[in-house]
């Protein structure tokens, strides 16, 4: 008869050290378990074996004299390491993921392990009595191992317990480390004493965290940018994907691996199109179309180098973070779903609008080869900013459910006209991949703005950072007011270069949609700085720009935003009509812009 409860019998059979987790099974793979998690999941439990198998050879077989012993002990252990290995990666390759490049191969994860249970055993080899030894070894051996599987479990009860299974993992770390210091200190000064118990748990703890960095970030991404072509035809959660640019070419993104477990994805900016002028030009005016059209070798991130994009300015927060860097090619900020035909009097032009599918490729890549990091930025630029608000939302649900996370957007505040929300924003195809599981947005685009989207988005992960940055009065041709004026002028192309025309307006809806957010989110901030600059990611003002009265610096209030600090709050410049070097303004000066170098913008009328 079973058990009704097997958790006592559980507890007696196993030692004091692994009676923290017996309760939980050993085999908890949800049918959703994404099948790379799965698979590390698996090695991570068979490295768990090879550890305690490591380090118990090291205490039977210690001296000299069974030097030879340990070392069949170990091959064996290794040899059963390699099939267990591949069996995990067979499973997986038939789910469609190559689970042997997310991970270091299983000859060196036994490496690994081996030689981090002989540098334990050579620390505690100070001539005391051989016993005091083998059990401390044993010791080390159950907690690598205690260490190891709950990493596995943590990957397979992420999905489904989410910010908790993160703060479960902690607690069983540190359980895990506490016990193996209580058994440290068992046999009193005979054997060891509190540091050497402290010193042995922070040993075993550094060689189970070097395992598991070994299997969930893959060794096959480098240090430097690299260009990734995911290919013209990708399977992904159940649906054929072809990710392309705009006029079918094929699409690329670009990627680096950095040395701390956190993750920075950025979306690129360049404009968007929503019919035939704004997709295909006027030449004959000399009107070029108003997105960014390639994708390939010249977005290389290694080109951008100030502000955040310099990631070699030991400043920089992001510095030592894995990078994902997704290019834009595809006129729709990142959301489009859709092959569209833009028609007019003077002719034609076919956009294939694929910006979220590319970015969906890209989520595919990017939690096969970072598996589980524990913060994750995401951010983006002008249209960008829209990319990563939309494209966090899957990342935040499905690929990191434990991770923390904070979304930037950078320039786009989604100030738009109601005519382009009724009759063109749906040309992009957004409404089937709108984020259904978050029901404040399952509902047509008709009856959102963009503080909707932040606000739903923000309430939806209440554990997580949302943001938006702009300059008061963000402008240029391709800046926000640029695109606001376009939109509103939208017969008449001569009058689309007359930004300038729209700053206020376009101000005065900003701070309106900022409010909105702001009011029913708690975990929503907001960044108005002075000027018209459009965007700021790339540029150095982060660094040390309190131009207009804001209180922080964009590097202080970003630092705060990815700590969680109080200090992160919202920053408003006081002074928001000063123009700063290098912003936009109209040549020869136009209203609102002064020749003192102010935008002065009329009152509004008393209500």
């Amino acid at each position: 008869m079973r058990d009704p409860q097997p958790w006592r019998s559980c507890v007696r059979s196993i030692p004091l050290l692994l009676s923290a987790f017996c309760a939980l099974p050993l085999s908890v793979e949800a049918a959703e378990t994404y099948p790379t998690d799965r698979c590390v999941s698996r090695k991570l439990r068979a490295a768990a074996l090879e550890c305690r198998v490591a380090f118990g050879a090291w205490a039977r077989f210690g001296d000299a004299e069974d030097a030879g012993r340990r070392e069949r002990e170990l091959d064996r252990a290794a040899q059963r390491l390699a099939r267990r290995w591949q069996k995990a990666e067979a499973a997986a390759e038939a789910a469609g993921v190559d689970c042997a490049e997310t991970t270091v191969g299983a000859d060196e994860l036994a490496d690994l392990l081996e030689a981090g249970a002989a540098q334990v055993a050579a620390q505690l080899d100070d001539g005391g009595p051989p016993a005091c030894g083998s059990r401390l070894l044993h010791a080390a051996g159950e907690t690598c191992a205690a260490l190891l599987r709950s990493e596995a479990r943590h990957l397979v009860r992420r999905g489904r317990e989410r910010e908790r299974s993160r703060h479960h993992l902690e607690a069983a770390r540190g359980r895990s480390l506490e016990i193996l210091e209580a058994r440290a200190t068992q046999g009193g000064t005979t054997c060891s004493d509190d540091e050497t118990g402290g010193v042995l748990a922070g040993s075993v703890a550094a060689l189970a965290d070097e395992a598991a960095q070994a299997t969930t970030v893959s060794p096959a991404v480098s240090t430097q940018w690299t260009l990734v072509a995911p290919g013209a035809e990708i399977e992904y959660e159940g649906r054929r994907i072809q990710p392309m640019c705009w006029d079918g070419a094929p699409y690329v993104f670009f990627v680096k691996r950095g040395t701390v477990n956190r993750l920075l994805v950025y979306y690129q900016g360049g404009g968007a199109c929503w019919d035939a002028v704004t997709c295909g030009g006027v030449p004959q005016l000399g009107v070029p179309p108003t997105f960014k059209q390639t994708a390939g070798p010249g977005d290389d991130p290694t080109n951008f180098s100030s502000g955040f994009a310099d990631l070699s300015n030991p400043e920089n927060p992001f510095r030592d973070w894995h990078a994902v860097f997704v290019p834009y090619c595809t006129g729709d900020v990142h959301w489009g779903d859709a092959e569209a035909l833009h028609e007019w009097a003077q002719g034609s032009v076919l956009v294939q609008h694929k910006g979220y599918v590319n970015a969906r490729a890209v989520e595919k890549w990017t939690r096969e080869h970072f598996v589980d990091p524990e913060l994750v930025f995401v951010t983006g630029s002008s249209a960008g900013s829209y990319g990563a608000i939309v494209n966090s939302l899957p990342l935040q649900e499905f690929a990191y459910p434990s991770a923390t996370f904070a979304v930037l957007g950078d320039a786009g505040n989604g100030v738009i006209t109601r005519d382009f929300l009724e009759n063109d924003l749906a040309k992009w195809g957004i409404e089937a991949n709108l984020p259904s599981w978050i029901p404040a947005l399952d509902r047509p685009l008709t009856e959102l703005d963009a503080a909707d989207l932040w606000i739903a988005s923000a309430q939806q992960y209440p554990a997580n950072r949302f943001a938006t940055y702009t300059s008061a009065y963000d402008g240029g041709t391709g800046g926000q007011s640029g695109f606001f004026n376009i939109m509103r002028n939208r017969q008449n192309v001569l009058a689309w270069p007359l930004w300038w025309n729209a700053s206020c307006d376009w101000n005065t809806e900003m701070r309106a949609l900022n409010a909105k957010a702001v009011s029913e989110a708690s975990n929503y901030r907001f960044y108005v700085g002075a000027g018209s600059r459009h965007t700021v990611w790339g540029h150095d003002k982060v660094y040390a720009d309190r131009s207009g009265g804001v209180s922080l610096t964009v590097l202080e209030w970003v630092r705060a935003m990815i700590d969680g600090s109080p200090a992160w709050t919202d920053v408003e410049c006081s002074d928001c009509g000063l123009l700063l070097p290098g912003d936009p303004r109209p040549n020869p000066v136009q209203p609102p812009f002064t020749a003192e170098g102010r935008i002065v913008c009329e009152a509004a009328p008393a209500p």
